[in-house]
């Protein structure tokens, strides 16, 4: 096929490279690339009727994308997702015209997929053979799903602070998981590993120009399923600041092939209180991205400190001159329970910031009602199931329900200590004072006896150790031991951290 990218541009140091040359990043400062192409050319070759006969999905825009072989091409049928008009839901917000694009129903149900199905598909093109990754969340899942389907070697780095169903999705995989202390460590040793297999292996990020090129699709499929006729507003999460200032960019470049014939749309990028860089830098002015000191949020998803694209995501919302609003995490689970109960679109906590954004939007007025506004979903709730516990409070029964349900597995995140705990009862039956005294010799973990019980309590709650026997110690008391049961032996090993 002909390849219609003719440069790479960074976009922080204006340096332009050859679109031949494998380049993640800018190799002269390290800064975010942007994918250029011959519009002149691609006229000749798209128009809407054309794209009207294909088939839905991120592949449908083939011709936009960098990539230079279709044989290349891997696909789990990402993209193609609906565009909900939402009528009660607008009713509710007292708005005409609102829509919902569904980002839920991508293969890995999350947005993300967009971005991974072109980036391990420029990966197949240039012969690797293995991924890592040091990133938690729907890039970790997805990645694994993408890597299994592509056949390569996948190993990815969490870090403790996790959510449980996308750390399910990303074992469920078979990709090799190893826990990191957090989120720098966790990219440290997955860039560490990636350095080593020069040539054989590639080291992931969501700010990789294959990767944002992916993303920019949303902005493709909003305009094409309104019929050529962008909205006046879309509000999307802003996370690494990537998705958003793709969506911009995609439609920027229809209106410069001439699919579009005007571009009025306003990008609002919506973070939460606990962690909104990009936020404060649209409201004090700035040209650049102050990073948040502490993160408190429920949408660990889009709780980046330090945004690696949020300057291309400022430059975005002043060009299309949007905005940006940050809401407090009770709006946000505010927001999943209404879209859940009104549309029927289950979105976890990051992705219903947009709808969080939109109701306080349109009470500060500055969302006309006659209005066509389009809120970006981007994942789905099902991957953050803690959420569900805020949603049944009130409710005795479902409480009741919802505890029964925990009791018979594990839905909390693991932390480093339990790890270690599970690590020495592996070894051979233990009890707490003997745990307590391993943790501090071996590990360097120095915690009082009282929270080694707790631990023990939690872990065996969770089904991950069970009581094997009890004792009479010399003092009259009694002494529990604990053993691992097969679900704990489990979970150890897809840690990475069985004893030898």
């Amino acid at each position: 096929m002909p390849s219609f990218l003719s440069e790479l541009r960074c976009t922080r140091c204006g340096k332009k490279y050859s679109a031949e040359i494998y380049l993640p990043t800018c190799p002269s400062c390290d800064g975010v690339l942007e994918a250029a192409y011959s519009f002149d050319k691609l006229k000749e070759h798209i128009s809407k009727a054309e794209l009207g006969h294909r088939v839905p999905g991120v592949w449908k825009y083939l011709e936009f994308l960098p990539l230079w072989s279709r044989s290349s091409v891997i696909s789990l049928g990402e993209g193609g997702t609906f565009l909900h008009k939402c009528e009660r839901l607008a009713q509710t917000l007292g708005l005409r015209n609102l829509y919902i694009k569904d980002e839920t129903s991508n293969p890995t149900g999350s947005f993300i997929d967009r971005g991974t199905t072109v980036e391990v598909s420029r990966i197949q093109e240039l012969g690797r053979k293995s991924v890592y990754c040091g990133l938690t969340g729907n890039l970790a899942a997805s990645l694994v799903a993408y890597a299994a389907r592509a056949g390569l070697k996948c190993k990815v780095f969490i870090p403790q602070r996790v959510d449980t169903g996308k750390f399910y999705q990303t074992i469920a995989y078979g990709a090799d998981v190893e826990v990191a202390r957090d989120s720098t460590d966790a990219c440290q040793q997955a860039y560490n590993l990636s350095t080593k297999e020069k040539n054989v292996s590639h080291f992931v990020m969501p700010y990789n120009v294959y990767f944002l090129e992916g993303e920019k699709t949303t902005g493709y499929e909003i305009c094409e399923q309104l019929g050529w006729t962008p909205p006046d507003q879309i509000i999307v999460p802003a996370g690494s600041g990537g998705h958003l200032s793709m969506i911009w960019k995609g439609i920027n470049e229809l209106h410069r092939i001439g699919l579009l014939t005007q571009r009025a749309t306003r990008i609002v990028g919506t973070q939460a209180q606990g962690c909104a860089p990009i936020v404060e830098a649209v409201k004090k002015g700035k040209d650049n991205i102050t990073p948040a000191k502490e993160t408190s949020t429920i949408a660990i998803d889009i709780c980046v400190k330090d945004p690696p694209c949020g300057v291309m995501a400022l430059q975005a919302i002043r060009e299309s001159k949007g905005t940006a609003v940050s809401v407090p995490d009770r709006e946000i689970v505010e927001s999943v329970r209404l879209l859940a109960k009104l549309e029927g679109i289950f979105a976890e906590p990051a992705a219903a910031t947009t709808i969080a954004g939109l109701k306080q939007l349109v009470e500060a007025g500055d969302i006309d009602p006659s209005e066509t506004v389009v809120c970006v979903v981007t994942g789905m709730g099902l991957k953050y199931p803690e959420v569900a516990k805020t949603l049944v409070k009130g409710s005795k029964k479902l409480e009741e329900l919802l505890r029964r349900i925990e009791r018979r597995k594990y839905t909390t995140p693991l932390g480093e200590t339990k790890i270690h705990i599970l690590r020495i009862v592996s070894r051979r039956e233990s009890y707490g004072y003997e745990v307590w005294k391993l943790l501090k010799d071996e590990f360097g973990v120095k915690v009082k006896i009282p929270s080694v019980y707790q631990h023990l309590a939690e872990l065996e709650s969770a089904g991950l150790l069970i009581r094997s026997r009890s004792e009479q110690t010399l003092q009259k008391t009694e002494r529990s031991y604990y053993r691992l049961t097969e679900r704990g032996k489990s979970t150890l090993i897809q840690f990475g951290k069985v004893a030898a």
